[in-house]
């Protein structure tokens, strides 16, 4: 993004997504070193500044949740300060699928940093459970996050990247991949024996 892009971006951030926002201060604090002084150049808040900044440096997944209003800013805050890019991951999966609030992402942060427990662990004492699933499938919490993951960096929530995902599987030709398979163990059987 080029400067005079993201001077734009912060001084009418109105209708712009969060994440192209905290895009835009990135470009002007790697110039400038301090979110105060782009504060002051631009007329904006440096608090204002400093939040969408945090919240480009989630992972993009995360950030499209964001961006998306799934996540409220604050809420990503939270997610940031969880320096574990997989207890990141947790904490906005729960935000998600837990409804979980601001106050309580805010707490179990705090029980993560201050008791050096982990996020499951912070997440349960706030009874957080994963155990209530959309799809009668019978998927862990762990496999259920990894979809996740991979959907929303791709930008997908992630019932429609499964149902691609299963789209995909129906596609492929069961009685070509049998008859490949068998060709190769003929072949594989020719080269174990030589002679025949």
């Amino acid at each position: 993004m080029e400067e005079n892009v993201a001077r734009d971006y912060l001084t009418a951030p109105k209708g712009k997504k969060p994440s192209k926002i905290g895009e835009a201060v990135d470009v002007l604090y790697q110039k400038y070193g301090s979110y105060k002084t782009i504060a002051q150049q631009l007329n904006v808040s440096s608090q204002f500044l400093r939040s969408r900044h945090r919240i480009f440096q989630l992972p993009k997944g995360i950030q499209w949740k964001v961006d998306q209003e799934q996540i409220r800013i604050d809420q990503g805050y939270q997610i940031f300060r969880l320096k574990n890019e997989d207890d990141q991951w947790l904490l906005a999966f729960a935000i998600i699928e837990a409804k979980l609030n601001i106050q309580d992402c805010k707490n179990v942060v705090n029980i993560v940093q201050k008791q050096n427990v982990s996020i499951k662990d912070a997440l349960n004492t706030f009874g957080v459970r994963f155990d209530i699933q959309p799809l009668l499938l019978p998927l862990k919490v762990d496999i259920r996050l990894a979809i996740c993951r991979s959907a929303w960096s791709q930008g997908e929530n992630w019932a429609d990247y499964c149902y691609q995902l299963i789209l995909q599987g129906i596609d492929v030709d069961i009685k070509k991949v049998a008859r490949q398979l068998e060709a190769l163990a003929s072949d594989l059987h020719k080269v174990g024996r030589p002679g025949l």
